[in-house]
């Protein structure tokens, strides 16, 4: 029997993940620069156009969440898909 370390130290166990989509939050992204999540995107599913708020190709998105992490005001976020 393998020893658990995290009933051991009373700890959660990880279950399974929900799954989660990238969702824009238009009324939080400033719009005033060019977005740097869009850069880091490593499937290329952000695009912008001028300074506006990126939009997501859903067919290329992998949910990562990379992009999430570019985006200091908080407009790029993971949220949990609907009906599932």
């Amino acid at each position: 029997m393998a020893f658990d370390f995290a009933s051991f130290f009373g700890l959660k166990q990880a279950g399974p993940k929900e799954p989660k989509v990238l969702t824009v939050l238009t009324h939080k992204c400033p719009q005033n620069h060019r977005c740097p999540a869009v850069g880091v995107c490593p499937s290329g599913a952000l695009t912008q156009k001028g300074v506006a708020a990126p939009k997501v190709d859903k067919r290329k998105c992998t949910d990562c969440g990379k992009c999430t992490r570019y985006c200091f005001p908080g407009a790029l976020k993971m949220k949990r898909k609907e009906g599932v």
